[in-house]
Parts: structure tokens; C-alpha cells; sequence
């Protein structure tokens, strides 16, 4: 994409971190940006910041784990703007945080909350927003925050986390080979964050109540969890991961990784030289 003024952009957690700086910055390049998110009061408020600067802002509440709210997302955003030239299915929830278990320790209801945001909410944006943007027949772009947990081995006391976001990193790369088989104008982008200074942490904030009753969580990972937390407020800013997937944008990058952390990055070659390792045996 090499034109940004007057485009829309739809962003899925868009109230705070990662999400509220990629549409600040789209906003800056000239375009119009649709912030959703599931927290009424935080989403208000980055609304109310935004419009003060001057943007063309709309907010809407939306739960992405339930596809109505996507549905009602994708007509509210062609309601006001007549199109969408990008969807960044960004929101996430349940790295990290105080219900933090071993795998066989974690209850379906935690399965349930964390793939019903991260993974569920992904699918929903593509099934609502992909038939809109190939109706419209012009260049478009579909960017699924894969997180560089997508990338690396699921480490211990975020594995749902992990396993959603390898998930989230199939989907992009299925969905990106569909379309070029139909030679279509849609791009897919892989956005994967490293450690960003955001709340994924605390996300259990929004933790819908039917979902909280059996919450667990095991003391002997309390000191990994401790430092999982130290680590993303230590983190780079979200502001420039917005600036590296703007940049994204006009190159031809698939992945977009975000840091170059030597943490990241290691866990990321041993994986791959382990597959490449055995597949030599």
C-alpha cells in the first residue's frame, strides 16, 4: 500500500497497548480508524484522545468472541465509512496472568476464554470482513497479531496463550494461500510482537464471569509468571510496533517480528533447527 489518506481502518482491541498505537499512527498517516474493543470506558477514553488530535475516529464496544458483535463491527464500519481497505484482528487476552497452570492443570473454562479471544476472535474477523473486502475489489490487507509466541515453543505458565497465537500463525498462512490462488487483491500480514510494555498481563480484567468460577492457578509457577510480567514492562513501546507494521505496509513482508530481544530470537532458531534437525534423521 502506498496511498493512506482517507483509508479505513478497523482495529480489534483497540482501547489501550498495541492496538491504541496502530491506529494513533494510522490516524497520523490520514486515515480513518474504527477502534473496537471490549472495555466501554477505556475505549471512550482513547476515542476522546483521538478526536481531540484532530482524527476521524469511530468507536464501537465489541466482544470478538462473538460473532453478532463482529457482524454488527463490519456494518457499523461500512454504515459510516462506505468501505474497509484494512482489518487488524489484534486483540488478545491471557498471557501471563494469575490463572497461569500447567496444561493438564487448566480448566475447559479457561480453554474456553482464552480460544474464544485469541483464536475464535481471529476466525470471526476473517469470516465477516474477507467476503466485504473481495466484494470491493481493491487492494486490501488483513493483519492478524500472531505474537512471536506463535513463533517459538509454548513456554511454561502461558501454553493456552501459545497455542492459540501458533494457531493464529497457521490461519494467516492458509488464509494468504487461499487468496492468491483466486489472485485477489486482499494481503495477509503476520504481526509478531515480542515483549511490548502493554496490560496483556492483567487481562483478566475482562474475563467474562461465566468464565471466572473454576479459575485455577499453581504456586510453583509464581516466580515464572513474576518475571514473564517484569519482562513485558520492560518491553519496548507499542508505539513502535505500530511504526514497524506501517513499514510493513509498504514493503512485501509476511512476518512482521517487532524486537530483536535475544530471548526472541533464540527460541525462534532453536525451534526451527530442531524440526530441520529431525526431519534429517
Amino acid at each position: 500500500m502506498k496511498e493512506f489518506k482517507d483509508k479505513v481502518a478497523v482495529i480489534t482491541g483497540a482501547a489501550s497497548g498495541i492496538g491504541r498505537a496502530i491506529a494513533e499512527k494510522f490516524a497520523q498517516e490520514g486515515m480513518k480508524v474504527v477502534i473496537s474493543d471490549i472495555e466501554k470506558e477505556a475505549l471512550s477514553q482513547t476515542e476522546a484522545e483521538l478526536k481531540q488530535m484532530g482524527f476521524d475516529v469511530l468507536a464501537l464496544t465489541a466482544d470478538v468472541s462473538k460473532i453478532e458483535d463482529v457482524k454488527i463491527l463490519a456494518q457499523k464500519t461500512i454504515d459510516k465509512f462506505g468501505v474497509v481497505h484494512i482489518l487488524i484482528n489484534n486483540a488478545g487476552v491471557g498471557f501471563a496472568g494469575e490463572s497461569s497452570t500447567k496444561i493438564w492443570e487448566s480448566p475447559p473454562s479457561e480453554w474456553q476464554w482464552i480460544l474464544g479471544v485469541n483464536l475464535w476472535g481471529v476466525i470471526h474477523g476473517i469470516h465477516v470482513f474477507t467476503p466485504i473486502m473481495l466484494k470491493q475489489d481493491f487492494e486490501c490487507y488483513i493483519i492478524n497479531n500472531c505474537s512471536i509466541a506463535g513463533l517459538i515453543t509454548p513456554q511454561p505458565g502461558a501454553n493456552i496463550y501459545s497455542i492459540t497465537k501458533h494457531a493464529v500463525v497457521a490461519l494467516s498462512e492458509s488464509l494468504q494461500s487461499d487468496l492468491a490462488r483466486f489472485s485477489t487483491k486482499i494481503r495477509v500480514l503476520a504481526l509478531c510482537p515480542g515483549f511490548i510494555n502493554t496490560k496483556i498481563t492483567k487481562s483478566e480484567r475482562n474475563r467474562p464471569g461465566e468464565l471466572d468460577d473454576d479459575k485455577k492457578t499453581n504456586p510453583k509457577l509464581e516466580q515464572m509468571i513474576k518475571s514473564y510480567q517484569q519482562i513485558i514492562a520492560s518491553g519496548i513501546s507499542p508505539s513502535i510496533v505500530a511504526e514497524k507494521l506501517f513499514q510493513a505496509l509498504i514493503g512485501e513482508r509476511f512476518y512482521i517480528p517487532t524486537d530483536a530481544h535475544l530471548f526472541v530470537r533464540g527460541n525462534v532458531k532453536r525451534r526451527m533447527e530442531g524440526i530441520i534437525k529431525d526431519f534429517k534423521k
